[in-house]
């Protein structure tokens, strides 16, 4: 049976996480999406004992923990410490940006209105951390 990587889709926006399944669809990269729709969710999944994804899409803005609480608890915790952690947030704010790559989030993706400029964007995401890089989570 091929095994096929596992993405974990962290978000609270309804429309947002539609563009992002399409955008993970259009990109052609066979993978198990399993989706997370606030941070609770996140963690539940993500320190239940299951096999850790081998990417995490997570959204900065989020019901009940933030992207940034999240994110902090994946570094902090030797199971989920070296996980591949993209962070997508609307907010081009330095601060923010600053912030997620100060807790370690591994890239910083800018939710951009124009739909297709933001799927190529995850495209992208998708095709570097899955087919190119060399992860140990795959």
């Amino acid at each position: 049976m091929e095994r096929h990587p596992k993405v974990l889709l962290v978000e609270g926006n309804g429309p947002a996480e539609k563009l992002a399944r399409d955008a993970i669809a259009k990109a052609g990269i066979k993978c198990n999406l399993v989706v997370a729709r606030d941070g609770v969710e996140a963690c539940d999944l993500l320190f239940d004992g299951t096999q850790s994804p081998t990417l995490v899409l997570l959204a900065l803005n989020l019901p009940k923990l933030s992207g940034f609480e999240v994110l902090t608890r994946i570094r902090s915790c030797d199971k989920t410490k070296r996980l591949t952690v993209v962070m997508l947030s609307a907010s081009q704010e330095p601060v923010d940006i600053h912030r997620c790559f100060d807790l370690h989030a591994n890239g910083y993706v800018h939710k951009d209105p124009d739909v297709e400029c933001y799927e190529t964007r995850l495209r992208l995401v998708l095709y570097y951390w899955i087919v190119v890089n060399q992860n140990a989570n795959a």
